[in-house]
């Protein structure tokens, strides 16, 4: 009976270890799952696919792309701002279809333009846009791992005109686990353990009960067994113990390699192949308040301002180099091109003339980003750091519409030992404050009116008292230039002519990011002049000797005046209405931006 349970164990063994095995290699599933993305349209120039099929499947995916004529364009965005730059053409998009017996699906339509944005195309080919978070590119083929938020989608495409690539798959590292193999292996190897003891048991008691038992010679009743009789039947037996023993131990020994063998398959199963009994509970989703869900989103994030600044510096660089008023009009709008457009102007005649404040090319360490879904879009951003051998550089930038390049339309150098107010996190984004706004100490759009008004009245202006008059950096250097040109002109012209100062706001719209605190970052523009006249019939006016003026007049004298005008880009810090703080110059720059003579009737 030892020996028919042992065959029965035996067999349990190489059923449950054969199950074990099997599991670990041909009942194995595979390892990767791969998806085919096939465009519904496959001459057109874009393919657009959404966040949420490339997270369809867990685990790290491997995503190809190739079929197409030359280079193959990745670029990563929000969903909303590709279907933005893609709302007056025609493209393939691709979401989600869900899983059918374990395999992801993947639905692709065409979508039809929308016209849902107003703007001039300026190019169908998507790279270098300043929409997108990143971008890459493969010469005929690209492969790339996409992790994606919900809100992000990939655009595809070449130029824009060719058709995008058509052979789109997707590969994803598939966990696949056995959880009953290693319990199947164990339970095998001690189905052969039991076996293997049935086995020598059943061994031992065939030994011991080998052969018939032969009845011995019948002894008289009365005769003693003698101590020489029990010593050779006691030396009989010992013979008889030792071969009974000596194959057991060798049928023990003969299981050994089966025993570690089994013990090899357990030592090598990996944890995937032993059930998961840990208590870790699911997550569960974070409700996401109203506030939040109808939060806009910041128009740039930290990426996309770095590769913007870098191409601004570039471009303004180049366009400094060769006085390129058209090509600084690329990547400048508003003030900031109408400082640059003048002085290529001037140094068109005066080649060594300085040109404004140098664009930065370096690390931005401030971003400020307009929350914004829409168009046009705004952020504010700081270049550099008081570390650094230059100055930072305060700038704003707009962007007028998706296909649209991001234009400095402010740019100044921050003035010394000068602290920014709190600022909102660049992934938070702020408000755009409107140019009336009543929650401020000054609305932005009177503020350069009122700082006009201090330039020429000092403490006596009404609007002191709102302003940090002492340590306006710009307000003194304003005035030492002023009483220096004053005190030159008075050395020839004192009685017999006059000079007046004036000032006021600049043709340029401000431009006002909200603060952590309710207060504004206030960007404006302020014209200011000298007028030299003479108050003497038989005077006239000594033009003075200065190539950049001269370039303006081409005149030496002049009997009838000389107005010289200048304009600045200010940087403001303006508190709520309810703050006690006061209003603080951050940060300006300071230009020549014309020259004229005076009309015959106004120097009568």
């Amino acid at each position: 009976m030892r020996f028919v349970w042992a065959v029965v164990s035996f067999l349990a063994a190489v059923v449950l270890i054969g199950a074990g095995v099997a599991q670990l290699t041909v009942l194995k599933g595979p390892e990767t799952l791969t998806s085919e993305i096939a465009p519904a349209d496959a001459s057109l120039p874009y393919t657009v696919i959404d966040a949420d099929v490339f997270s369809e499947n867990p685990g790290q995916q491997q995503f190809s792309a190739s079929g197409a004529d030359g280079e193959i364009v990745a670029a990563v965005g929000r969903t909303s701002d590709i279907e933005a730059w893609l709302s007056d053409v025609s493209y393939n998009h691709a979401t989600a279809g869900g899983s059918e017996d374990g395999q992801p699906s993947v639905d692709v339509e065409v979508v039809d333009p929308t016209g849902d944005f107003e703007g001039d195309r300026a190019t169908n080919d998507p790279r270098g846009s300043d929409l997108w978070v990143s971008e890459d590119t493969g010469d005929g083929s690209l492969e790339q791992n996409f992790s994606l938020p919900d809100g992000m989608s990939v655009l595809l495409a070449t130029d824009g005109s060719a058709a995008a690539p058509a052979d789109l798959s997707l590969t994803w590292d598939v966990d696949v686990t056995t959880p009953w193999a290693g319990p199947l292996i164990a339970l095998g190897a001690l189905a052969l353990l039991v076996g293997l003891v049935f086995w020598i048991a059943g061994f031992i008691g065939l030994r011991r009960r080998r052969g018939p038992r032969r009845k011995g010679p019948k002894l008289p009743p009365t005769a003693p067994i003698s101590k020489k009789e029990i010593a050779a039947a006691e030396g009989d037996a010992e013979p008889t113990a030792k071969r009974i023993a000596v194959p057991a131990r060798r049928r023990a020994l003969a299981g050994i390699p089966a025993l570690l063998a089994t013990g090899a398959l357990l030592a090598g199963c990996s944890p995937s192949a032993w059930p998961d009994f840990s208590s870790t509970p699911s997550p569960t989703p974070t409700p996401t308040s109203d506030a939040q869900a109808d939060q806009e989103t910041p128009a740039i994030t930290d990426a996309q301002a770095a590769r913007i600044v870098a191409s601004m510096a570039d471009t303004i660089a180049q366009a400094d180099q060769d006085n390129d008023a058209d090509l600084a009009s690329q990547r400048m709008d508003g003030a900031a091109l109408a400082l640059r457009t003048a002085t290529y102007g001037i140094r068109a005649d005066v080649t060594d003339y300085a040109a404004p404040t140098t664009f930065p090319d370096g690390p931005v360490s401030v971003l400020l980003p307009q929350a914004n879904d829409g168009w046009p879009r705004t952020a504010l951003v700081v270049v550099g750091d008081s570390d650094g051998d230059q100055s930072p550089t305060i700038l704003t930038m707009q962007q007028a519409d998706p296909w649209a390049e991001y234009k400095a339309t402010y740019v100044a150098n921050i003035g010394a030992n000068v602290e920014l107010p709190e600022l909102a996190p660049a992934w938070l984004g702020a408000a755009l404050v409107t140019p009336d706004s009543s929650f401020l100490q000054i609305a932005p759009q009177d503020l350069a009116a009122a700082y006009a008004d201090i330039i020429a009245n000092g403490e006596d202006s009404s609007y002191a008292p709102l302003f940090d008059l002492d340590d306006d950096t710009f307000r003194t250097a304003l005035q030492d230039k002023r009483d220096t040109t004053l005190a030159n002109f008075n050395e020839t012209g004192e009685g017999t002519a006059e000079m007046t100062f004036d000032q006021g706001p600049g043709d340029s719209d401000p431009v006002s990011l909200a603060t952590f605190d309710s207060g504004a970052i206030v960007a404006v523009s302020l014209t200011d002049s000298e007028t030299a006249r003479p108050t003497n019939e038989d005077a006239f006016i000594l033009i003075p000797d200065a190539p950049q003026i001269q370039h303006f007049v081409d005149e030496t004298e002049t009997a009838t005046g000389l107005t010289t005008s200048y304009e600045s880009e200010l940087f403001f810090y303006v508190p709520a209405k309810s703050s006690d703080e006061p209003i603080r110059i951050l940060g300006y720059q300071y230009a020549l931006t014309g020259s004229e003579l005076l009309p015959e009737a106004e120097g009568e």
